[in-house]
């Protein structure tokens, strides 16, 4: 799968993919160097952003091939560019992973560069530029962690981030011992992870989905344990039946690991545009 990183803090995040071999990495920000990196010039007004020509962006790209996730935060004046960027690899199967900034700390002109970068994003892949678009909220991943010292902040949030949806990409690439991670519908296009604590039957989300239609829980359980464990089918089951909600459909996957404990994570999709 191809990464291609807007921005210092996307950038950061597919830093932190990089102890996965699963991944090329292209990364574009203000002054960056090396392998797969592409600098642009720092501008003061976001229309300049939006206007500037990006040179030689197409050769940087020309050799990418097949999936493809746009890593983008929306905050900053270079998010402005997402779709000049997006412009050149818009022939590729794309996603977008959208880092939504903690909006009580930014300032007013930041939040507006904010709602207009978000809005646009979610209206291109319910039209289905995009083939999805999972968002992610800072505040939400700084709750499920039970925080984060301020030195460092975003490197934490970033190690519980990227672990998780690599296993959840893991995981929806991988055939399950029982149940699927089933291809969502085709207007499902926005969706959004989070942790199952399977022990404690307990759910974390990275982000606060509104009228969610989807629900995918993955259990990850030790192979000697899926083979010894009798009480484990009924155990799966009657975690499921607790989240059955009106208008919320329900799906599970049990993978087999060859971790010491059990791992856990959800999929939550919706059609609606998230305000």
């Amino acid at each position: 799968m191809n990464l291609v990183a807007l921005g210092t803090a996307a950038c950061s995040i597919a830093d932190a993919f990089t102890q996965y071999p699963q991944y090329e990495i292209y990364k574009i920000d203000v002054d960056i160097s090396g392998k797969r990196c592409y600098s642009i010039p720092e501008f003061g007004d976001v229309e300049e952003y939006e206007n500037y020509s990006y040179p030689k962006l197409k050769s940087f790209f020309e050799n990418l091939q097949g999936e493809t996730t746009f890593i983008i935060a929306g905050s900053g004046n270079s998010s402005c560019a997402s779709l000049k960027v997006i412009e050149h690899v818009r022939a590729l199967p794309i996603s977008v992973l959208y880092i939504k900034p903690d909006i009580s700390l930014l300032s007013e002109r930041r939040q507006m560069i904010e709602k207009v970068v978000y809005n646009v994003l979610q209206e291109y892949a319910r039209s289905a530029v995009f083939e999805k678009m999972c968002i992610i909220s800072n505040a939400s991943i700084d709750s499920a962690i039970g925080g984060a010292p301020i030195m460092g902040y975003h490197t934490y949030l970033n190690e519980a981030l990227v672990p998780a949806l690599h296993m959840v990409n893991y995981f929806s690439n991988s055939k399950a011992i029982l149940g699927e991670v089933s291809e969502p519908k085709e207007t499902h296009r926005l969706y959004t992870v989070g942790l199952l604590n399977i022990q404690k039957n307990e759910e974390k989300m990275f982000f606060s989905l509104d009228k969610p239609r989807h629900k995918c829980y993955i259990y990850g359980v030790n192979e000697e344990k899926l083979k010894t464990d009798k009480n484990l089918m009924q155990k799966i089951k009657k975690q499921i039946d607790s989240k059955k909600e009106e208008h919320l459909n329900i799906s599970y996957a049990v993978y087999s690991t060859d971790y010491d404990y059990d791992i856990g994570y959800i999929i939550e999709r919706t059609p609606y545009i998230q305000k």
